[in-house]
């Protein structure tokens, strides 16, 4: 049997506008939607005044919520959430897939190509840089058909497709040859690079890990984040005297690089940023973050 359908006011009784992760229920206790926020109570009171939402609220039955000391903790909980839960209403990010790396290749007359690649880890170095990330293939694709068009580059070396002469594009003006020797490699190669700048994954900008801090002022709550090469490797929380430490798998996720990426683009956030050098990083992870935990908390 469905449950009684409660009033906005009873869902918001007891959030607190402070950041962290929601997940609305629905009847029968089926998982919505889930998002975040940095004041949980506002967002989740807006989600009732707009218009486009109200097909959604209509089914809502109960709010969870899941504090965070910071918004990066918010975000990346988030993120994790719904590719773990698979949420109803989260329909465009709740699928884990392999992602999609585009390679720049020479072919033997000095052009390059690229090459699509499913992969499940990606580890990103300044010296063996990347052309660009992509959540599936579809996607890959539109963004080679398009640079193609705005940069006049050409489809046969974009493999997007096979000719035993000159491209299509040629043929209508859009290509300049290169597919044939028409135009100088460094030129094309030039051009090819500028296309994909928007895409690039940047390389990392540490020597090492780094650690990254959160804390929620007035409220014993307490959040380390431990980063390397845009991998989140392992999570340190503290909580009411309580502690809990996770291990994460040391993998790419674009989503999280996107998160972490402007993250450490904003320079508010410099004071919360802990860089380590290799040998600090490696005996934190071996050790654990409770005693690094400790001591952070008594400073």
């Amino acid at each position: 049997m469905a449950s009684r359908r409660p009033q906005p006011a009873e869902l918001l009784a007891g959030l607190p506008d402070a950041p962290g992760v929601y997940l609305f229920y629905g009847p029968l206790d089926e998982l919505l939607y889930v998002g975040k926020s940095k004041a949980i109570r506002s967002r989740v009171r807006s989600h009732f005044s707009a218009p486009e939402e109200r097909w959604l609220m209509r089914k809502v039955r109960r709010v969870e919520i899941r504090r965070t000391a910071g918004e990066l903790g918010a975000l990346l909980l988030e993120s994790r959430l719904i590719k773990e839960l698979r949420p109803m209403f989260n329909v465009a990010s709740r699928q884990r897939r392999r992602i999609i790396v585009a390679r720049r290749a020479l072919n033997p007359d000095g052009y390059a190509v690229v090459n699509l690649e499913a992969v499940d880890y990606l580890d990103v170095h300044a010296e063996d840089p990347i052309l660009g990330v992509f959540k599936h293939k579809t996607q890959a694709r539109e963004y080679l058909a398009m640079i193609a068009k705005e940069h006049r580059l050409c489809p046969k070396l974009l493999r997007l497709e096979q000719a035993r002469s000159y491209c299509f594009s040629y043929h209508l003006g859009q290509c300049d040859g290169a597919c044939m020797g028409d135009e100088a490699p460094d030129g094309y190669n030039a051009r090819l690079d500028r296309a994909f700048e928007a895409r690039r994954i940047k390389a990392w900008p540490y020597e090492s890990g780094i650690v990254i801090e959160e804390r929620r002022e007035g409220e014993k709550l307490h959040e380390l984040f431990v980063i390397d090469n845009w991998c989140l490797v392992a999570s340190y929380r503290t909580s009411e005297g309580q502690a809990q430490a996770s291990a994460q798998q040391h993998r790419f996720d674009y989503d999280s690089y996107k998160i972490l990426f402007s993250y450490l683009s904003d320079p508010q956030n410099e004071s919360s940023i802990i860089p380590l050098d290799r040998r600090k990083f490696v005996d934190l992870l071996e050790s654990g973050l409770g005693e690094f935990a400790s001591g952070r908390r008594t400073r």
